[in-house]
């Protein structure tokens, strides 16, 4: 469990944070075999970049955001990151995000045709911890 009782609230929702989902699904690879690299905080690169065995899986991260307009310009924002880091063709990628109904929205509005010629999926991330992965 996390706790965030001490930390100040830079959003206006029950929302855990960029480096609390990090944190999340790092202990959530590892109990799946996944070793990770994780870009913690303002570090640049890859957020979570996952390796178990031969397979890939690189995750881009993005918190809660203060306020609505904030949360679209950071859906797009990861979506253009997570295509920029597009190299491996092996590699799974996904963005995860809290689990919001703005991002749930967001996602549903986007064509399906994008998620699946890009093979993007999200992982929404509840404040228990628990994920749920979304095509």
């Amino acid at each position: 469990s996390i706790t965030t009782s001490n930390r100040p609230n830079n959003h206006d929702v029950d929302a855990l944070s960029e480096d609390e989902i990090k944190k999340v699904l790092v202990e959530w690879l590892h109990s799946d075999g996944w070793d990770t690299e994780v870009a913690w905080g303002k570090t640049s690169g890859i957020d979570i970049d996952a390796r178990r065995g031969a397979e890939r899986w690189i995750i881009e991260v993005k918190g809660p955001g203060s306020r609505s307009p904030m949360r679209v310009n950071y859906f797009l924002g990861i979506l253009g990151e997570t295509l920029q880091r597009m190299k491996d063709p092996n590699a799974r990628y996904s963005i995860a995000l809290p689990d919001l109904k703005q991002y749930r929205g967001l996602w549903k509005r986007l064509p399906a045709l994008a998620k699946s010629r890009t093979t993007i999926t999200l992982l929404l991330v509840a404040k228990s911890g628990h994920i749920e992965s979304v095509q």
